[in-house]
């Protein structure tokens, strides 16, 4: 049956990385396997579209009033092989507590995997002072 129109899928990862702090550090970051339920005809693996990634973090210290995580994508556990460049966003804090928020990055990257697999490793470092990486959600279509 041919397919008409976008599918999107998620994979959300909620693993406590505790003291993020300023720098990426290989040992913080989520493990995502991005399968969809069908497989994709494509001459590669993985040949889609990331349409967003959403981080939370918890226990912000000792930082400002407006603190941003920067978000890397990588299709290696230690970082070196990166497909989303280094990008910015504002967290925004909860309403009663400002030691937690959620960071949102909108996206249409087409995503061809390097390894021949469909793992994404999402890494974050905060701009000022420390943090704890809850949890991460990437969005795809096919």
């Amino acid at each position: 049956m041919a397919k008409i129109g976008k599918y999107y899928h998620g994979s959300t990862v909620v693993q406590d990385k505790t003291t993020v702090g300023t720098s990426f550090d290989k040992d913080k970051g989520h493990e995502h396997i991005l399968l969809p339920p069908q497989p994709i005809n494509t001459s590669g693996t993985f040949c889609s579209m990331i349409q967003g990634v959403y981080v939370r973090v918890k226990d912000i210290a000792g930082g400002s009033a407006t603190p941003k995580v920067t978000i890397r994508l990588c299709c290696d556990a230690d970082g070196d092989y990166t497909f989303l460049p280094d990008t910015q966003a504002e967290l925004a804090l909860g309403l009663t507590t400002n030691t937690s928020g959620v960071g949102v990055l909108q996206f249409d990257l087409p995503l061809k995997h390097y390894f021949g697999d469909s793992t994404v490793y999402v890494f974050i470092k905060i701009d000022q002072g420390t943090c704890t990486f809850e949890a991460s959600c990437i969005t795809w279509s096919e």
